[in-house]
């Protein structure tokens, strides 16, 4: 309570008061000596689609310091990205409860309070203040994030994000990745383990998608939310009559859940982020619009038909054969139809662009 009647400004400086011992407030000075960093912090968006677009720096970073020791602080449900390698610790959290001084956030100020990290990078762009608290905790030389001066003494680095025509999101987020040191591999797919890949090849011969045929995904959900429920009627009549043999309708991740009546295509259950990676490796093509599956099935190195508005074409996609984008200027009509089917059959008839597992 207190805090909100302070507002923003005085609540930032009175954190920053809180921590005045723990934050190392010495300019952070470059060439650092990066190889001694040891101990790393990250600090993961809250939002899905900000950190499926963000993983192509993530894995940068990782690939560059594969013998720091790492702790992520994320939602729960972001925990399957970055679990399972080595010397990684995951902290999830409540994003509900992410609030100062909340018991979600005396938990996580307990487990951290005591550590102290080489280098802290808060990924979060849509910056709370127990966000930036934690940036303060980790005692790090190097705080590296997006904001403004607001963001001091909380951020020693910081990027602000400006306007810049031709220049991808996937771009703009390796910003951070070259700050320390670390190449992005443009080749760069995310590995499914054998086990869950069995699983999903299991699924799909429940729902009698034969692997002998391509198979071509259809995000329905995302589709829906861009272009609305009656262009997204036209478009699934116009796929059943195309002559391509299988289709599915993606489910949507566990804590999603759709429905979709008078559907002509399997529609997939609600599955894991592992799992969905798997499914999406198997799939030919992927039909989707803006949202985290149009991120994944690029770090996937998928072929992609993207539905999205001209601006959002030139944002979210990267360049290269896989990706055919269907754009419109205002609406979709049945043109943006036609040019779906158009780019879906021409992705069906060409060879994946080469990549490299992780």
């Amino acid at each position: 309570m207190m805090l909100g009647i302070m507002g923003p400004s005085l609540s930032k400086m009175l954190i920053a008061h809180l921590l005045r011992k723990k934050i190392d407030r010495s300019p952070a000075a470059f060439p650092a000596d990066l190889a001694r960093s040891s101990d790393i912090l990250f600090i993961l968006p809250q939002d899905r689609v900000e950190m499926v677009f963000l993983l192509e720096s993530l894995f940068a970073i990782l690939g560059r310091y594969k013998n720091s020791n790492v702790t992520f602080l994320c939602p729960a449900a972001h925990a399957p990205y970055v679990s399972g390698r080595k010397r990684v610790q995951v902290i999830k959290y409540n994003p509900s409860d992410f609030q100062l001084y909340s018991a979600e956030f005396n938990r996580l100020a307990g487990e951290l309070s005591n550590r102290a990290f080489d280098i802290c990078v808060l990924l979060e762009k849509e910056q709370a203040l127990a966000h930036l608290y934690f940036a303060g905790l980790s005692r790090a030389h190097l705080r590296i994030g997006w904001g403004g001066v607001n963001c001091y003494p909380f951020l020693n680095v910081r990027l602000v994000p400006t306007e810049r025509k031709g220049v991808t999101i996937w771009e703009r987020n390796l910003e951070i990745a070259k700050i320390l040191d670390a190449n992005a591999d443009t080749t760069v797919r995310w590995g499914v383990q054998k086990t869950t890949a069995d699983e999903v090849a299991q699924l799909l011969g429940e729902y009698k998608l034969r692997k002998d045929h391509p198979l071509v995904c259809i995000d329905l959900a995302s589709l829906e939310r861009a272009c609305g429920g009656k262009w997204c009627t036209e478009l699934l009549n116009a796929l059943k009559n195309s002559g391509i043999r299988q289709f599915y309708i993606f489910g949507g991740p566990e804590e999603e859940h759709h429905s979709f009546q008078n559907a002509p295509f399997p529609i997939l259950p609600s599955m894991s982020i592992p799992r969905t990676a798997a499914l999406i490796a198997s799939t030919e093509v992927v039909i989707t619009g803006p949202g985290a599956l149009l991120g994944l099935a690029q770090i996937s190195m998928s072929k992609i038909v993207p539905t999205l508005s001209d601006e959002d074409a030139a944002a979210y996609c990267k360049k290269n054969g896989n990706i055919m984008p269907a754009t419109f200027s205002r609406e979709p009509d049945d043109k943006t139809i036609r040019a779906i089917m158009k780019n879906v059959k021409t992705l069906l008839s060409s060879k994946p662009e080469p990549y490299a597992p992780v």
